[in-house]
């Protein structure tokens, strides 16, 4: 592809699903990019042929910072050696060891290292390839286990784009296209407590108790899902208190408590799981994106006590728990001790907000809020004073200058979700070309 030809496709129309769905971009690519379904988002057409660490280029040498990460998925960064060498080991050893035939030493190495790492009393596991299988298994597991069927989800949330996971996610409906047919029943909705958008830790309990009264009793719910930090909605983090509260709700009532962290699990907030901050545990844990450094894999944890409850079969899947992905994951948790990666993105994490908060200071800012937990970073702007759509003409100059981001899919929100290797020179970097592709947005 030729540098005109990059500059063609690549311009970033609006990183908004709504702008996604016209399918602007159609046409533009090479051949071997249509291929592709054409209803996949993506938010730019850039063709990558190399990266490594927070850095990735293409075919004609153009470097791009990558602050996307894969979605919160490369937590090591590109091509870290200590996985890119576990990776090839395993490879020439075992590539599968299916779950249903037999035992893997690898996997069972996984589950002895991760057994420190997740929550005090999870000592039972369940792995799969992505998050929505792993969250499927998650509400299948507090069915069996409780014997009730409705799930409470909340307002924004995202959690995978299957028919059961569809059932849950209300992030945005294009997510379900123009004809989904019928979702799977037994999904409740409460209000996600997002004080920015006036929605209260209160309102949000008291939405849970009109869900009492007005669309499922007690003994019919088996569980409530919530993202600790609100991830495609808006990257939004709960006031301190609130999850307390939700855990003294779910228990007051005998309902389970499922943390879906698949983006803010792992590192990612500043410490190995976002629930961490909130000082409360979770009765069942989902986590995937950078448990394995971008190979496909995902995990459910639980007490033996819960998953004993199910019947044998209930579970499984063909690739669950793959040798390769596993090898991987082994390798992450190695790079995260060595490297001290969850104290890397706590501080990295101080860098970034200390600074967007200098700039949303400064008068004139079209920036109305900045809120996350080590390095997930939400950057709001504010609509009636930039304009609807202005965060996607920024993530356009940031893509200009160089800068990969993306937005969310609530409000007008970038997030800043770098590699957990990141250093304290890729975060000035990273701030630099965003302020220049905000100063460039808002004059215009």
């Amino acid at each position: 592809m030729s540098l005109q030809r990059v500059a063609l496709v690549r311009r970033v129309a609006s990183f908004s699903h709504a702008a996604t769905c016209t399918r602007g971009f159609a046409g533009l690519g090479t051949p071997q990019e249509t291929k592709l379904f054409p209803s996949i988002k993506r938010a730019t057409e850039l063709v990558v042929e190399s990266g490594k660490g927070c850095e990735v280029w293409t075919q004609e040498g153009k470097r791009y910072i990558d602050a996307t990460s894969g979605i919160g998925v490369l937590s090591t960064g590109h091509c870290h050696p200590t996985v890119v060498k576990a990776v090839q080991e395993q490879a020439a050893k075992v590539s599968h060891a299916q779950q249903s035939c037999y035992y893997s030493t690898t996997v069972n190495a996984l589950m002895d290292k991760l057994g420190p790492v997740v929550p005090k009393g999870h000592d039972s596991f369940f792995f799969s390839n992505s998050g929505a299988e792993a969250v499927e298994g998650a509400m299948r597991l507090a069915r069996h286990a409780t014997g009730r069927d409705t799930i409470v989800a909340f307002l924004g949330g995202y959690h995978g784009r299957t028919q059961g996971t569809l059932a849950i996610t209300s992030s945005s409906t294009g997510y379900r296209g123009h004809r989904s047919g019928p979702l799977p029943g037994g999904t409740a909705w409460a209000r996600y407590p997002y004080e920015h958008a006036g929605i209260s830790a209160e309102h949000s309990l008291e939405s849970l108790e009109l869900i009492l009264l007005q669309q499922a009793k007690a003994s019919e719910i088996a569980a409530v899902i919530i993202e600790p930090v609100l991830g495609e909605g808006g990257y939004v983090v709960p006031p301190q208190g609130y999850m307390k509260s939700l855990r003294e709700w779910c228990t007051s009532h005998d309902i389970l408590l499922i943390a879906d962290e698949v983006q803010s699990g792992y590192g990612r907030t500043g410490k190995q799981w976002a629930h961490e901050h909130f000082d409360i545990v979770p009765d069942i844990l989902i986590s995937a994106k950078g448990i394995a450094s971008g190979y496909p894999l995902s995990m459910v944890t639980a007490s033996t006590e819960l998953t004993s409850k199910q019947d044998v079969g209930s579970m499984g899947g063909t690739y669950g728990g793959n040798a390769v992905a596993c090898a991987a994951a082994m390798a992450t948790l190695e790079v995260f001790e060595k490297e001290n990666l969850v104290e890397n993105a706590a501080n990295r994490g101080k860098q970034l907000m200390d600074r967007l908060n200098a700039f949303a200071a400064k008068a004139g800012s079209p920036i109305s809020d900045v809120r996350g937990l080590g390095l997930m970073v939400g950057v709001e702007f504010d609509q009636e004073a930039a304009g609807k759509g202005f965060a996607g003409k920024v993530a356009s100059n940031c893509f200009d200058r160089g800068l990969l981001v993306l937005t969310t899919g609530h409000r007008e929100t970038i997030r800043i979700i770098p590699s957990l290797v990141v250093n304290s020179k890729e975060i000035d970097e990273i701030l630099t070309i965003f302020e220049e592709a905000i100063d460039a947005a808002h004059t215009k």
